[in-house]
C-alpha cells in the first residue's frame, strides 16, 4: 500500500479535484506539476524544482503552498545538522583541550594540583583544572592520590572528542547524518562545551505529487487547451473573448503590501463609532476644549472642595483672561446651581471658585450646555473628544485621549432602556459578552458602570460609566424629562478593537503597526 492511501483516510477532499480545469491553474502550479511528473525520483527537493523549473525560491513555496490547499502535493521534511568548529578554535594553530593541557603539564613534571592550577596554562582557572581532570579520569588517563595526579599508560592515546576535532579541521563541516559511532559520543560530548563547536540545522523540504490525484493532473496537462490571462479591448470588441478559456482568478489571493498614506487608526476607528451612533439616530455635537469650573464641575453637582478639583487632577490655564463668559448669562441658572450646592453638600459655594477656565478633563460640560440652551423634551445626541487629566502616564492612563459620550432625552426614559442602548452598542462593535455593575457618580442616580469579556486577557474589564442625570442636574438648566447619559474613555475601547494590552502604543510612531491595521476589521 502507498504511505499516501493511508487507511480510514477521509477522500472527500480529493474527490473535489474532479472539478478542477486547466484555467483553474496558476501558470506557477502548471509549471510544479510538469516539473514533479518528469522527474523520476518519487520526492523531489525543493532545490531541484528551482534548478528545473526556472522559479525562484519563494515562488516555488508560494505556488506548493496552493497546491497543498488543493489536495494536489504532499510535503515532506528532511532535517539534518552542519558541524563547525567554533572560530575561536580554528584560529588556535594546535587544537588543545584542557584535558590534554593537563596530561601535558604532568609529563613535564608538575604533578601537585595547587601548582597545576597555578602553571603557566591555566593561570589560576581551577574550574578549568577541575574540568580537565574529570576528562582526564572518563578516558582513562591519570589517577590521583593524596593531592598528586599520576599519568596512566593511555595517556598518550587521542580521544575520541581530539580524533573528532581533527576531523573538522581538515574536512571544515561534517553533516550528522555522516556520524559513527565514535562521532556521536565525542559530538555529545563536545557540543556541552563552551566555544568549541557550532551547530547548524538544516531543513531540506521535498514535494510529491499526491497518487490519488495523479489522473487528475496527467489529465489537465495533456488536455492542450489554450488559457488566456488577460482580457484585452481586442478581445472584448471583437467577441472573442466567447470563445476563450481565461485562467481563473482568485480573489481571495492576498495583495502586496502597498506603503501609501491613510488615517491613523485611532482615527478611523473613531468615524467607524461615529458611523454607529448615527445609525443609531444619534446626532454629533461639538463644543470647546476650554471650559470654565462653572461648566466643568459646579453644573455637575461636584462640590468644590472635590479632589477632581485640585491641580494634582486637573489643568487650570494659567491665564485667566476671558476666553468667553465663564458663567452663564441666566443668573436664575447660577443662583440655582448655588442654592443645591449649598442645601445638598452644605458648604458656602463660592462664585470665584466658578471663574477659572481648565482644560475639559471630560465631554459633559458641553453636553450640559447643549442642553442648556436648547432644552429639548426629545433628543439624542453624541460627543466623541479630546480631555484632558493631570495624571501619571501608564499603561492604562493618558494625560489626554479621547471620551465618547451619549444623552438620550425622552418623558418614559429609563434605566432599562440606557442598558438596551448600550447593549446594541456594544454589539455592533463585535462585543457580545457584556454585563452592568452598580457604582456611583456625583452627577447620575441611578448609575452603572457597564464591563465587557475581554478574551485575550480572559477577564472583564471595566469600560463606560452611565446613569440617569440627577434632579440636582437637570432641574437648573430647564429640563424636565429624564435624561439618559454614559460615556467613558474612548482609547480603552480601541485597545479591545486593536487587541492591545498598552494604551501608549496608540500613539506610538510604531510604522509596521501603523501599516499593518487595515482599514476595516
Amino acid at each position: 500500500m502507498d504511505k499516501d492511501e493511508v487507511p480510514g483516510r477521509d477522500t472527500s477532499k480529493f474527490e473535489n479535484n474532479s472539478n478542477l480545469s486547466i484555467s483553474s491553474l496558476h501558470p506557477i502550479e502548471k509549471k510544479l506539476l510538469t516539473v514533479m511528473r518528469l522527474v523520476e525520483a518519487d520526492w523531489v527537493t525543493e532545490s531541484e524544482i528551482v534548478r528545473r523549473s526556472e522559479l525562484t525560491s519563494d515562488q516555488v513555496r508560494r505556488g506548493v503552498e496552493w497546491l497543498r490547499y488543493k489536495d494536489l502535493v504532499l510535503i515532506t521534511e528532511d532535517t539534518d545538522s552542519k558541524i563547525d568548529l567554533h572560530p575561536d578554535m580554528s584560529a588556535m594553530e594546535h587544537l588543545v583541550l584542557p584535558e590534554r593541557k593537563l596530561v601535558d603539564i604532568v609529563s613535564k613534571g608538575i604533578n601537585k594540583l595547587s601548582e597545576i592550577i597555578k602553571s603557566e596554562e591555566f593561570r589560576g582557572n581551577d574550574k578549568e583544572v577541575f574540568g580537565a581532570i574529570r576528562y582526564c579520569k572518563k578516558n582513562n588517563w591519570i589517577s590521583i592520590i593524596d593531592d598528586k595526579v599520576t599519568l596512566l599508560p593511555d595517556s598518550h592515546k587521542p580521544s575520541s572528542e581530539e580524533n573528532f576535532m581533527a576531523k573538522l579541521r581538515i574536512k571544515g563541516s561534517v553533516l550528522e547524518s555522516h556520524f559513527d559511532n565514535e562521532d556521536k559520543k565525542a559530538f555529545e560530548s563536545l557540543k556541552k562545551r563552551h566555544n568549541i563547536l557550532i551547530t547548524e540545522k538544516l531543513v531540506d523540504k521535498k514535494y510529491r505529487i499526491a497518487q490519488i490525484s495523479v489522473p487528475i493532473i496527467d489529465s489537465l496537462l495533456l488536455t492542450g487547451e489554450k488559457v488566456v490571462r488577460n482580457l484585452t479591448q481586442e478581445v472584448l470588441v471583437s467577441g472573442k473573448w466567447k470563445d476563450l478559456i481565461f485562467e481563473q482568478i482568485d480573489v481571495e489571493a492576498p495583495l502586496p503590501l502597498l506603503n501609501y498614506g491613510k488615517k491613523n487608526p485611532l482615527v478611523d476607528f473613531i468615524d467607524e463609532v461615529k458611523e454607529i451612533l448615527v445609525g443609531m439616530g444619534f446626532s454629533e455635537i461639538e463644543g470647546n476644549l476650554t471650559q470654565s469650573c462653572f461648566w466643568n464641575f459646579d453644573a455637575l453637582f461636584i462640590p468644590q472642595d472635590h479632589p477632581a478639583r485640585d491641580m494634582q487632577d486637573t489643568f487650570y490655564l494659567k491665564s485667566q483672561k476671558d476666553l468667553y463668559s465663564p458663567l452663564p448669562k441666566n443668573t436664575q441658572l447660577l443662583e440655582y446651581v448655588s442654592k443645591i450646592h449649598r442645601e445638598n453638600w452644605q458648604y458656602d459655594w463660592n462664585i470665584a471658585d466658578s471663574k477659572p477656565y481648565v482644560l475639559r478633563t471630560h465631554t459633559t460640560p458641553v453636553t450640559l450646555q447643549y442642553l442648556s440652551e436648547g432644552k429639548p423634551e426629545k433628543d439624542k445626541v453624541f460627543l466623541i473628544g479630546r480631555v484632558f487629566r493631570n495624571e501619571k502616564v501608564t499603561f492604562k492612563h493618558l494625560v489626554e485621549f479621547h471620551q465618547v459620550e451619549g444623552i438620550y432625552v425622552n418623558e418614559d426614559a429609563n434605566l432599562r432602556q440606557l442598558i438596551g442602548i448600550q447593549s446594541e452598542f456594544y454589539s455592533k462593535l463585535g462585543i457580545k459578552k457584556i454585563k452592568f455593575w452598580p457604582t456611583f457618580f456625583p452627577y447620575t442616580e441611578p448609575s452603572l458602570q457597564s464591563m465587557v469579556y475581554n478574551e485575550k486577557f480572559d477577564k472583564w474589564i471595566e469600560l463606560f460609566g452611565m446613569g440617569i442625570f440627577r434632579p440636582e442636574v437637570t432641574k437648573p438648566l430647564g429640563i424636565k424629562n429624564p435624561v439618559l447619559a454614559w460615556g467613558g474613555g474612548f482609547e480603552r475601547l480601541a485597545m479591545l478593537r486593536f487587541n492591545l494590552d498598552d494604551i501608549r502604543e496608540l500613539y506610538s510612531n510604531n510604522l509596521t503597526w501603523l501599516k499593518s491595521v487595515p482599514k476595516c476589521l
